[in-house]
């Protein structure tokens, strides 16, 4: 016995009628902002992604990096008289 495929008559007049022009329209890319907010992307070249084997590895890797960077202390940069204090007595 083939299976029916298409709705029969009855079965559509057993449909109401749906008046869709009232129908609340949503925001087109609803959630683009939030993804955007939400995800940062940071394209890594093959070659370099072989070495390191996966994400967890690379962002373990940047963060030793930030923990170094953050580690060193900087020299204070010695302040440079100012025009007013090389006045000379004339």
């Amino acid at each position: 016995m083939p299976r029916e495929t298409e709705p029969t008559k009855r079965s559509l007049r057993e449909i109401p009628e749906v008046d869709f022009s009232t129908a609340k329209r949503l925001p087109r890319g609803k959630y683009a902002e939030k993804a955007r907010r939400s995800f940062a992307v940071a394209i890594v070249e093959q070659k370099l992604f072989a070495r390191f084997g996966s994400s967890d590895a690379v962002n373990a890797a940047l963060r030793a990096i930030v923990e170094a960077a953050d580690a060193v202390k900087y020299p204070a940069k010695k302040k440079r008289p100012s025009h007013s204090s090389r006045r000379t007595a004339t």
